[in-house]
This record gives C-alpha cells, structure tokens and sequence, in this order.
C-alpha cells in the first residue's frame, strides 16, 4: 500500500476499536440527512457544500478544480479542515507517542498542518521559491486556508490568472505532503531546489491539457509560466 493507504486503514483500525457486534440486531446504516434514512448523493453533496464547517476559511466552490487530479483535491479538502494524519492529529488519537510530535524536517517545532506547510523553515521556503517564480512577492499567513485565498487572489480579477494560481497552489501543497511522507516512510529526502522542481513539472503537465501550446513551451514555462501563457495582471 502507499503511504497515505496506511494511514486510512490505521484511521479505519480506531475505529472499529471499540465496535462490539450484535448477534440478534440487523447491521446497517441509517443517514439522518434523509427522512427515510436512506443514502443519497445529494444530501451527501448538500451536507459537504451548503454546510461547511464552522471556521473554515475556504469556500467550497473554491476548493473543486478540474484542472488537478481528483485524488489531489480531495487531499486539499482534508487539509483545509486540519483532516491529514499531521503529527500533531496522529498524537490526539493516540497513533504516535509523544516523543514523535516533532516536525519531519528536524527543524524542533511540533508537526501541525500550519506549521508543515506554511512556518516550517525547510517545507514553509518553498512558497518563496514559487512566487520568485511567478513573478510576485506575498506574506506568509497563520492558516493554510488564508494562505489559498491570499495566493489566488494576488492575480486580481483575471480569471485566467486566477485558474493558474489554484493550479500551482495545489501542486505546491501536494508536492509539500509528498517530500514529507518521503522522509517520514522512506527515509528520503530532497533538495528544496529539487522540490520547486518538481512542482514546476507537475503543474506543467497538469496545464498542458488545457492549453495546448504549452507543450511546444515547455523552456518559456520554466522560466516565467504567465509570461508564456500570455496572462498579465
């Protein structure tokens, strides 16, 4: 299994830790969203998108892009609600002793999802590598989720400029989580450069589908991606 796999069958494993069956009960599931307590997709989808939960600071049409793999935004819809098995969340459950709280990089801070993504001084970096990038100049906020709303908001009201944000913010936290379970589960390790690289890469290939002359690009994207696709401000 890959890495984040086992995570979920650990999560599915304290789950079913204190389920005791019953022999002369029937087993099944009743949905309270329903009044006849049967499954729908749309109450599940009502239940996720109309009804948020309290303190989350990114809207959920925000959040689903088609631009990006789906698996990568079901991996952002986790970290803009503090749902990743971080070291900080694996600790409350008690997954992990207390002594393995601290954060992959050994930079002696304890691993939460703002710290790793944002304030870790190896993994925080790479922000400021891609707007280097990119061409702008941003503030590192508290939260992931004002940290997605203040990066794809910096290209003004241009749609186009916009839709390319959300892409290579996605690709960034993605590749972040990625270096991470690499170290954590393999013992591994890249480069800072090497990561920037690699997000460049993803978010070329990510792109392409959509803009069709940007294979032919592939140099003028490395060096300045909104140059190339002839999006300014």
């Amino acid at each position: 299994m890959f890495a984040w796999e086992e995570e979920v069958v650990r999560e599915l494993k304290l789950l079913l830790h204190n389920v005791t069956l019953q022999v002369n009960k029937a087993d099944m599931w009743l949905l309270n969203l329903e009044t006849s307590h049967d499954y729908s997709v749309r109450s599940a989808y009502n239940l996720l998108t109309v009804q948020p939960p309290a303190g989350a600071t990114v809207a959920c049409t925000s959040i689903w892009n088609k631009d990006v793999p789906l698996k990568v935004v079901l991996f952002a819809w986790r970290l803009f609600r503090d749902r990743l098995p971080t070291k900080d969340d694996l600790l409350r459950r008690g997954v992990i002793p207390n002594d393995s709280r601290m954060c992959v990089a050994r930079c002696g801070s304890e691993e939460t999802s703002n710290h790793l993504f944002l304030h870790c001084p190896f993994f925080g970096s790479v922000w400021h590598y891609i707007s280097r990038w990119m061409g702008m100049s941003t503030v590192t906020l508290l939260c992931v989720g004002d940290h997605f709303n203040q990066f794809t908001f910096v290209g003004s009201f241009a749609k186009a400029r916009r839709a390319i944000l959300h892409v290579l913010w996605y690709a960034t936290a993605w590749e972040i989580w990625k270096e991470r379970n690499n170290r954590l589960f393999k013992g591994t390790q890249c480069p800072i450069v090497q990561v920037v690289d690699k997000i460049k890469s993803l978010s070329f290939m990510w792109l392409k589908a959509k803009f069709p002359s940007l294979f032919l690009n592939y140099h003028g994207w490395w060096l300045s991606p909104f140059t190339i696709l002839g999006i300014g401000y």
